[in-house]
């Protein structure tokens, strides 16, 4: 034998041969259900990840239903307030009145409400709902006839509002 020559490999017996063939089926198989098992864990992340954002949603929102049905008689408490007799405005009785809506304004607005700025405002249509056009700068907001609402962000009660059409006043 001479020295640059390499010994030939020995042939495999078929039994060899077959169990190779199995390894790489088996290793194949395995590659593919490490990416199956990578994808559901991805798929259950993320399915974790929506159920908490919508959990929080949930909770964020779930007084919206209550905060709407409290607004009229907010609207109604502030109208009777507009309209107090001048007898009565320095009379302790309205003074402890007014200190209750006041704290339930605080209250409403420590949940998450807000007073939306309409007058003088561009007309937005997710924002106001126009009920009169009228004298004044086209597209901006001239009068509010009721309050809007807006609740953790989202608007609750859009703005009533009366709106210029570009003529003069």
């Amino acid at each position: 034998m001479s020295a640059n020559k390499k010994p030939e490999p020995a042939k495999e017996s078929p039994e060899v041969m077959q169990l190779r063939m199995e390894c790489e089926v088996l290793r194949k198989e395995s590659e593919r259900l490490k990416e199956i098992a990578g994808r559901a864990q991805a798929d259950l992340q993320n399915a974790k990840d929506r159920l908490e954002r919508e959990r929080q949603d949930v909770a964020k929102f779930a007084l919206a239903g209550a905060m709407t049905k409290m607004l009229p008689t907010l609207d109604n408490l502030q109208r009777a307030f507009q309209h107090l007799p001048k007898d009565l405005e320095g009379h302790e009785w309205v003074r402890g009145i007014v200190a209750i809506e006041s704290d339930l304004i605080r209250v409403l607005t420590d949940l998450g409400l807000k007073r939306m700025e309409s007058l003088g405002q561009p007309l937005d249509p997710t924002r106001h709902e126009v009920l009169q056009t009228g004298a004044g700068e086209k597209g901006q907001v001239t009068e509010v006839f009721e309050e809007g609402f807006e609740f953790n962000g989202r608007v609750l009660r859009p703005a009533k509002v009366r709106v210029g059409d570009g003529s003069a006043a």
